[in-house]
Formats: C-alpha cells, sequence, structure tokens
C-alpha cells in the first residue's frame, strides 16, 4: 500500500467522522441559538401577558380576550408598587375609572406536591375579604393536583376570609372554607397553607 493510500484511508476513517460531526454539531447549535433568539421577545411577552391575565382575575376584575385588550384594562385597573431593586411587590387595584383605590394583588407561595406552587391572591381596599386566587406556576399532576388552574377553583375564594379549612369537592362550604380537589389532598393542603399565610401576612407586605 502506497503512502498517498495510507494517507487517504488515515483521513477518511479517522479525520473525517471527527470533521463532520464537528460541522454538523456547530449547524445545529447556529440553529438551535438563532430559534432561542428570534422568539426569545415573543416568550417574554407572553409570560408578561400571562401574568397580567392572573392578576386582572385574582382582583376580580374580568379578563377581556385578547392581549391588546388586556393591557388596555391592566393599565387603567392596575398599579404595579416595586421594591428597592424595582420588582414589583404587589399591585394597587383601582377602580372601573382608574381613579380610586379598591384593592390589592399579592405574591404567596409554597411547596407543591412536585415543586414550588406560586400564587397570585386578590384582596378588597380593607383587607378582609379576598376578591380571587390565581396560580402563576405549578407543577402539579395533570388531571388532579393540576385542576387548581380550573376556573371554578380559582374563583371560589372570592368573598370568603380566612383562615381557611377544607371540605370535599361538592360539599357546601362556608365563607372560611373551600372546596378542595378530589384525590390531590396534598395540593390543596398546600393552596390552604399558601393562601392561609399570605392573608396572615397581607399587611405587612402592603405597609412595608
Amino acid at each position: 500500500m502506497s503512502a498517498t493510500t495510507t494517507k487517504v484511508s488515515f483521513f477518511r476513517e479517522r479525520i473525517f467522522p471527527i470533521l463532520f460531526m464537528f460541522i454538523v454539531t456547530v449547524v445545529f447549535i447556529t440553529a438551535v441559538s438563532g430559534v432561542y433568539l428570534s422568539t426569545q421577545g415573543t416568550i417574554k411577552l407572553n409570560e408578561t401577558l400571562f401574568l397580567k391575565r392572573a392578576i386582572l382575575f385574582a382582583a376580580n376584575i374580568p379578563v377581556p380576550q385578547g392581549g391588546a385588550a388586556i393591557e388596555k384594562v391592566y393599565q387603567l385597573r392596575i398599579k404595579e408598587v416595586k421594591d428597592s431593586s424595582g420588582a414589583p411587590k404587589y399591585y394597587e387595584v383601582m377602580d372601573a375609572n382608574g381613579t380610586e383605590l379598591s384593592g390589592y394583588v399579592v405574591y404567596g407561595s409554597g411547596p407543591g406536591l412536585w415543586g414550588t406552587i406560586q400564587a397570585v391572591i386578590g384582596f378588597d381596599k380593607g383587607l378582609e375579604k379576598l376578591t380571587g386566587v390565581d396560580f402563576i406556576k405549578q407543577d402539579e399532576t395533570p388531571g388532579l393536583g393540576a385542576r387548581i388552574t380550573e376556573d371554578w377553583f380559582r374563583a371560589q375564594f372570592r368573598g370568603k376570609s380566612g383562615p381557611f379549612s377544607m371540605v370535599r369537592e361538592g360539599e357546601q362550604s362556608t365563607t372560611h372554607q373551600f372546596d378542595a380537589i378530589t384525590g390531590a389532598t396534598i395540593t390543596s393542603t398546600a393552596v390552604r397553607d399558601i393562601v392561609n399565610k399570605t392573608e396572615q401576612n397581607v399587611k405587612s407586605i402592603i405597609s412595608n
């Protein structure tokens, strides 16, 4: 076998596969990075819109359809109160004219079955009753604990006050109770603890 043939064989068997894999890797990384960068703005916009929709729901403000309509209502009815770092600490809810304070929305969080549950919880102006609860992050079991995102579950806190206890789903509940989700005791208990803790601390959150 000649020296030239040996060099060609060495390149084909050793160098070419490495070079080929390197080129393929670069191409795929470039493509994935391009997709990520091109959609990053849209993803951020959707996350912001999701949060604003949740805040409106927690404040018991009818949530319109469409991003532009949600943004219009949010700008009129919600005022962000920020902490020293510039991040929203809680939200003031204004009346339908956007002139008078009518309530507040604050954050609440706690451990669920599979991860942290993060909620936004609305209160009336006197911090005596809830106006609604919505969830902005949860990793609960689909069809069971994840049912906390259903409208009936989130809306059932409106007009009620804690400390809350649970009753079985479908059972008549009082002003200090809510319907737990059948088969999701741990998640329901987590929601109870989050709401009770947030209600207990809401005055200090608003005043600080």
